[in-house]
């Protein structure tokens, strides 16, 4: 991943929100990605990681699966870019994966993210 450059004001995007109303979004003028201005705020690596850990050290998750967990996170394209990502993809990835690596179902993932 880069570090995106905003476009200038006079180049903004008028894109939709969620309310409904429309309003100019910056956009990276390496990639192109449009930036997320809605309040789901996507978290950066750390935060995941260290839920990761919270929930591994509550169910006795091994460190190879703790691993293995952490670089499926750390492989997913886009998955700590919070220039783009919203919370809730985040969220849903990360319950994926924790499922996958550690057999926990996703709602009891969903119980651990504030």
């Amino acid at each position: 991943m880069h570090n995106h450059q905003s476009c200038g004001k006079e180049q903004r995007a008028w894109l939709p929100l969620p309310n409904g109303s429309v309003a100019p979004h910056p956009w990276c003028m390496k990639c192109g990605v449009v930036k997320n201005l809605t309040e789901d705020r996507a978290k950066k690596m750390g935060y995941w990681m260290n839920l990761l850990a919270e929930i591994a050290s509550s169910f006795g998750i091994s460190r190879a699966q703790r691993r293995l967990a952490a670089l499926a996170l750390q492989a997913y394209d886009g998955f700590d870019d919070v220039y783009s990502m919203t919370g809730e993809a985040q969220k849903k990835v990360f319950a994926k994966v924790i499922k996958k690596y550690f057999g926990i179902s996703e709602s009891v993932v969903y119980s651990f993210v504030r």
